[in-house]
């Protein structure tokens, strides 16, 4: 009940609306991740090495919900101290690559332990940015070629200041068969040896394939020298040791078989490929390989080679003409093409048959039939990976040669 004389409320107006003040920004928190930032990265001389770690273990903390800016500025500022804290460090060497990056490939903190711990973590970005680092040592490239990322690996190859094991070479050769652009970064490669280069030839493109050759086919002269008097030895025993045979066969002057031709029904290696003139069937291709000094699966595998090269140095190492290396590409029903020019398969194959000395060409095919021949039929299945690499070496190289996997 209202009182007497009481003035009456009015309700035709809303009170006025409360004045709600904005979110509180945390301008302290950013401060203090901002000067720790710059407290971390300042050199060596100014911040006592145990406070530097102190900042940086709160810093880790506080970046976690920091922005990208913020995040990216303290990389930046980290790429040049040389005792960065390491949990700061890779931690940062996580992040994304945009804060990463730099660091990454620039930074002089990390050791080979932070740099192998980031690319087993990292995705591709991150193996493309260490990649890219000077003076990568041998544990470095080893993780960043086992990632068996393509363009990863390119880079490390195009990388001149970067050091590769025999091992990471192998990981490559094997990588290369289905990267078609590997082969032609890797030949230049000083680390390449001519075990692993001989096998790559088989799937290079040409270019690859000629600096191959002109890089590693070489002649055995001083060998055949000074292992003289080992081939009067295992003469004298009937080479009756498979193993010393296998390996003076290597290296002996002489390329056809002159036991062979004796009781060839042929009579010589120019006779059979006469016989060849109407095509070449199993048995006849068996018999040139004997001839020639190979085994028949070495001469399979020369006379599929796509590329045509491989025709060309087996017919240098074993003394054909020619016309007789013309006419064994059409007894093959090789596509034709001009021998005298390098646009075809059979002007490549002939151009390696004019260019390459005949020693040289006796070196390569000997190390196929060597190599590449060792125990094939056993190992024809397996795959090439980590088991692969403790196999002898010609049974390696069969292995990866021959995989149907590869």
């Amino acid at each position: 009940m209202a009182l007497p004389n009481q003035p009456r409320a009015e309700f035709s107006d809303p009170p006025p609306p409360l004045e709600l003040t904005e979110p509180h920004a945390p301008k302290a928190r950013l401060a203090l991740v901002q000067r720790l930032c710059e407290i971390v990265s300042w050199p060596e001389t100014r911040l006592p090495a145990y406070e530097r770690q102190l900042a940086a273990d709160i810093l880790v903390g506080l970046l976690r919900t920091t922005n990208v800016d913020l995040r990216r500025r303290c990389a930046h500022g980290l790429i040049r101290v040389q005792d960065a804290p390491k949990a700061l460090l890779r931690y940062l060497a996580r992040d994304e690559i945009s804060v990463a990056g730099d660091l990454l490939e620039n930074g002089v903190g990390f050791d080979d332990s932070d740099l192998i711990a980031t690319v087993r973590a990292g995705t591709s970005s991150h193996w493309l940015a260490i990649a890219k680092r000077r003076g990568l040592g041998e544990p470095i490239t080893d993780a960043l070629l086992q990632t068996g990322d393509a363009v990863t690996i390119e880079a490390v190859l195009r990388n001149q200041t970067a050091r590769l094991s025999t091992q990471g070479v192998d990981i490559v050769v094997a990588k290369s068969r289905q990267a078609p652009a590997l082969p032609a970064l890797l030949v230049p490669r000083t680390e390449l040896r001519p075990t692993q280069a001989l096998v790559l030839f088989w799937w290079a493109a040409h270019q690859p394939r000629l600096q191959i050759l002109r890089r590693f086919a070489v002649d055995r002269q001083v060998l055949i020298q000074e292992l003289g008097e080992v081939f009067k030895l295992a003469a004298a025993e009937g080479w009756a040791d498979a193993d010393t045979r296998k390996t003076l066969q290597v290296i002996e002057r002489r390329q056809r078989n002159r036991a062979a031709a004796a009781q060839s029904p042929y009579k010589s290696l120019e006779g059979a490929l006469a016989a060849a003139e109407g095509g070449l069937e199993r048995g006849l291709i068996h018999e040139i390989a004997h001839l020639a000094g190979v085994k028949p699966t070495t001469a399979a595998q020369v006379f599929a080679d796509a590329g045509g090269e491989a025709i060309g140095v087996f017919c240098k190492a074993v003394g054909l003409k020619r016309p007789l290396m013309i006419g064994l590409w059409k007894a093959l029903r090789r596509p034709g093409g001009d021998p005298d020019s390098p646009d075809n398969p059979l002007g490549r194959a002939v151009y390696v048959f004019d260019t390459l000395a005949t020693a040289k060409a006796q070196t390569v095919l000997r190390y196929w039939n060597w190599s590449f021949t060792a125990d094939a039929a056993g190992i024809e299945h397996q795959t090439y990976g980590n088991e692969v690499l403790e196999l002898s070496l010609a049974r390696r190289n069969a292995a990866l040669l021959f995989s149907r996997n590869g």
